[in-house]
């Protein structure tokens, strides 16, 4: 199995579970049935698809600014986490790039938990509760 076959099936199961939980508290609620098959899979769409994007955003070094200032920050304040050497922007860039994974199996997995939760809405539209 590919890399990113596993990642994929990984976030469908995440997926999965976040649903299952929600549908179970919304049944403890007293919700209708339909209500909950919509909400689950929307609220694991909603976690994916958001944890996705910002995993998109850090990969193309939005963030890096930011977590490199943190990272000299803390060398200053508590010198003995500091790294051997002194580290400048552009190799932490390259540290940092080296180190990224895709966020493209999370996004599917979104993607996939926001067609079914579309779907389970038209169903609950439909049969008018």
């Amino acid at each position: 199995m590919s890399e990113k076959s596993r990642d994929f099936l990984i976030n469908l199961v995440t997926g999965t579970v976040i649903a299952v939980a929600v549908f179970t508290m919304n049944m403890n609620r007293g919700y209708d049935v339909l209500r909950c098959l919509c909400d689950g899979p929307f609220v694991a769409s909603v976690f994916l698809l958001g944890i996705g994007g910002i995993k998109a955003a850090r990969n193309q070094g939005t963030f890096d600014t930011v977590g490199f200032g943190l990272r000299s920050t803390v060398d200053v304040v508590i010198p003995s986490l500091r790294r051997d050497e002194k580290e400048t922007m552009e190799q932490y860039r390259e540290r940092k790039a080296q180190e990224r994974r895709s966020s493209k199996g999370m996004l599917l997995a979104g993607l996939v938990y926001f067609l079914l939760s579309v779907l389970a809405l038209v169903v609950y539209e439909l049969a008018g509760v």
